[in-house]
């Protein structure tokens, strides 16, 4: 039985309630008026419940009513289509002028409504040039986004976007410019094949080697190549291999580009213009390292080779070393000037500094306190971070005529401006990759979070905000694994600060939940390694007020389980009970909304409404074509309501599934609750618009009441290609957070790079949501006051 036959539509123009596609009764009941009055017009919604106060018709959901008297009847079908047995019948009906508005993002220092497109992109910036008063910038796979980006040194925080980079089988890692053309470094997107390309930099298109190959990185099952996976003319091709480039330089004045192969121990020269291959200088070289070579003014190579830097000259007849620069740390990248001679180097490891060295190859400057982040998460303008993930490191430079220095600062993903001399950096280009992780302090939402870096945010109604701390600085061995970065789903997934006044923290690490402390200085300090769930039995979650829930899935029945936060010991720290309670027990239904397992992204919520509703959520789209939320009165075993029924996104709280679109891979995410309001997000991926036939993102939010009427919905939906800085687009938004900021309902929520940083959406007239109610018998008329 689906839900949507389960559904009474309001009826306008007939003035009653008719059921949509359900069977006819066996006994035709007598309709039951219900009449009511609005002051003025307002969204409603309508349900019917028995003597227990348990829903068994939902009348109609987000019907927009004019001011006045209203007579709707009730057909005295229950939500199954079946006719309810005779008695007094209760029927409620809410009226208000909710709206959900969209403010922004934080986290992205480019972004501001309305104005030019904003930096963004699915992974930080991998390599920086300058041409005159132009930087572009590379950034790797980009998902059908423009892989090189660009912005004039004199609006800085304006994406000029000037090439066409959009190959989602290509990773544009690297680039080098001559002034003339862009040459950039293809490492392998989708497909494991490399090799350097180039664009004309007047004309803003591809250009041609005379000598280059064609590629094709996509075919049609025709055979054909798409036309956005094909590339006319490339040099150094390397299929079916992950020997890919490390280094890319070009000289300015001569004939010469360079190419860097670190798993082959080799630096290819080519002729820049033609793509004939002259020469290889045998090196050792790190392997999946980038931006291992610069170029002088004069057409010398710079080249790092493990710890030190070694400069080649006479590259056109016989490279040869004349210079080498030693006792560094770990350099990452190289830079240097376009007219002089000198060279920036990132060092990396205990260094985290970028250190500027005389044309004799003596130290002459040095950028970044030492150690940058060791210890200390405190985010300061003369501290860089070049940690990547999974132990790596990663940077990348880039000087403009002015002898200002451009970093990546990594792991606080963003790009800083130096001045020349100085020690401070002046200007940040700031935006969040792909991250999957989000939250808010709810006793302090000044606190906002995405992965391990912390934001303090206005709480005026402003969305302003600074980074403030970087919690991946002293990073204990325990939290040290492959989700250790600030992106995708490291970091910390929730974070409160408890009656004690200390403020702590979820982090998910080797594959277990770890309750951290998020101490005034210095580090995290693990609190408490949670045990592995056992069988049928979900992750935990730290609630706002420190208690630690899970849910036991049952033969017959699941149960939503809270360990009580009972003191604190002697150091200060938390201390639970040892013995679950139950906060209520739900039977397992075909079409019922209990959690059945499915991929969300972050372990499943039970939150509690203000009346002590507890409230389950099924984020699946296989396996369900029933409700999707619901909830049972706290101590209860059974459902009191079942809501978000399966069908098409309707804008009316429906929950699109599988079955539906054929197309929808993930479905829903998490649940939160705030007095009477109930928010779950619906992600949606590669789910199906119906009217349209195209695949995308919903990025859809259903907002319900704690009685399980419809409240709103709200979200930016998007098909591919999604518009550039649509308001409210989001991708994989599998971290919504709904917290009372002040007077105001805020739901904030994660990106997959469709704006680079946490969003911030509004809900207005939150508290001003009205119900009206009355009883009467079946058959008869019901008066709602």
């Amino acid at each position: 039985m689906t839900a949507w036959r389960l559904l009474a539509l309001w009826a306008p123009v007939l003035g009653a309630c008719v059921t949509a596609g359900a069977a006819e009764p066996s006994v035709r009941q007598q309709p039951t008026r219900v009449v009511f009055s609005l002051p003025q017009a307002a969204t409603t919604s309508a349900g019917v419940y028995d003597e227990n106060g348990r829903l068994v018709r939902t009348l109609w959901r987000g019907e927009a009513l004019a001011p006045g008297t209203h007579q709707p009847s009730w057909d005295g079908l229950d939500d199954a289509g079946e006719p309810v047995t005779p008695g007094n019948w209760q029927v409620k009906l809410l009226h208000h002028r909710l709206s959900h508005v969209w403010e922004g993002v934080i986290g992205n220092s480019s972004f501001r409504a309305g104005q030019p497109p904003a930096h963004k992109a699915y992974l930080p910036p991998a390599s920086i040039a300058i041409r005159r008063d132009h930087v572009y910038y590379a950034v790797g796979y980009n998902e059908q986004q423009p892989g090189i980006h660009g912005f004039h040194l004199t609006a800085p925080q304006a994406n000029t976007r000037p090439l066409p980079s959009t190959d989602a089988f290509a990773a544009y890692s690297m680039i080098a410019t001559d002034a003339n053309r862009l040459y950039w470094a293809n490492t392998g997107g989708l497909v494991r094949t490399s090799f350097v390309g180039v664009f004309d930099l007047e004309r803003a298109q591809p250009a041609q080697f005379t000598s280059g190959k064609p590629v094709c990185l996509n075919r049609h099952p025709s055979g054909n190549c798409y036309e956005a996976h094909s590339h006319a003319s490339v040099i150094d091709l390397q299929t079916g291999t992950t020997e890919t480039p490390t280094g890319l330089a070009v000289q300015r004045h001569g004939r010469l580009l360079a190419v860097a192969h670190g798993a082959k121990g080799v630096i290819r020269l080519f002729d820049k213009t033609s793509g004939e291959l002259l020469h290889e200088v045998a090196l050792p070289l790190a392997a999946g390292a980038l931006n291992q070579l610069a170029m002088t003014p004069g057409g010398d190579l710079w080249a790092i080779s493990g710890r030190s830097v070694h400069r080649y000259t006479d590259l056109l007849r016989q490279p040869r070393r004349v210079a080498t620069i030693d006792g560094l740390t770990r350099p990452l990248a190289l830079a240097t000037h376009p007219d002089e001679e000198g060279l920036w180097v990132a060092d990396g490891g205990t260094s985290q500094q970028v250190k500027r060295f005389d044309a004799q190859g003596q130290l002459a400057a040095v950028i970044g306190r030492p150690g940058g982040y060791t210890n200390d998460p405190a985010v300061a303008p003369d501290r860089l971070c070049f940690k990547a993930r999974e132990g790596r490191e990663q940077t990348a430079l880039a000087v403009s005529a002015d002898h200002s220095v451009w970093v990546v600062d990594h792991c606080n993903n963003r790009m800083l401006r130096f001045r020349a001399g100085a020690t401070q950096s002046d200007t940040q280009i700031a935006y969040l990759p792909a991250f999957y992780t989000s939250t808010v302090n709810h006793a302090n939402p000044r606190r906002v979070f995405a992965n391990f870096l912390e934001f303090d945010v206005a709480t005026d109604g402003s969305i302003s905000w600074t980074l403030v701390r970087n919690w991946l600085a002293g990073l204990p061995p325990a939290l040290n694994d492959q989700h250790a970065f600030n992106g995708l789903f490291g970091g910390l997934r929730t974070v409160q600060t408890l009656s004690n006044g200390r403020t702590y923290g979820v982090v998910l690490a080797q594959g277990r939940q770890v309750i951290v402390e998020l101490p005034p200085s210095g580090p995290l300090r693990v609190v408490k390694m949670l045990a592995m769930p056992l069988p049928r039995n979900t992750h935990t979650v730290m609630y706002e007020n420190g208690d630690l829930g899970h849910a036991v899935t049952g033969a017959s029945s699941q149960h939503a389980m809270r360990l009580r936060l009972t003191g604190f010991d002697g150091q200060g720290d938390p201390v639970w009970g040892s013995d679950p309670v139950t906060l209520a027990s739900v039977p397992l239904l075909p079409g019922s909304p209990h959690y059945r397992g499915a991929f969300s992204g972050m372990p499943p919520r039970f939150p509690l409404t203000g009346s002590g509703k507890v409230v389950f959520f099924d984020q699946s789209v296989v396996g369900n074509e029933g409700f999707h939320l619901g909830a049972a009165a706290l101590g209860g075993q059974d459902w009191l309501w079942q809501a978000s029924p399966s069908g098409a996104l309707d804008g009316k709280g429906s929950f699109q599934t599988k079955a539906i679109d054929g197309s929808t891979h993930y479905g829903g995410n998490a649940v939160w609750a705030h007095g009477r309001h109930i928010v779950f997000g619906y992600h949606g991926e590669f789910h199906k618009d119906l009217q349209t036939g195209q695949v995308g993102q919903a990025n859809q939010f259903m907002h319900f009441d704690e009685s399980g009427l419809f409240l709103g919905q709200f979200g930016q939906r998007s098909t591919r290609p999604a518009p550039h800085s649509q308001a409210g687009l989001s991708g994989n938004a599998f971290s919504p957070t709904l917290v009372r900021v002040g007077d105001r309902l805020h739901l904030y929520h994660n990106d997959e790079s469709s704006h680079g940083g946490v969003h911030r959406w509004r809900i207005d007239g939150w508290d001003d949501v009205r119900e009206l109610r009355g009883s009467g018998p079946l058959g008869g008329s019901i008066e709602l006051r």
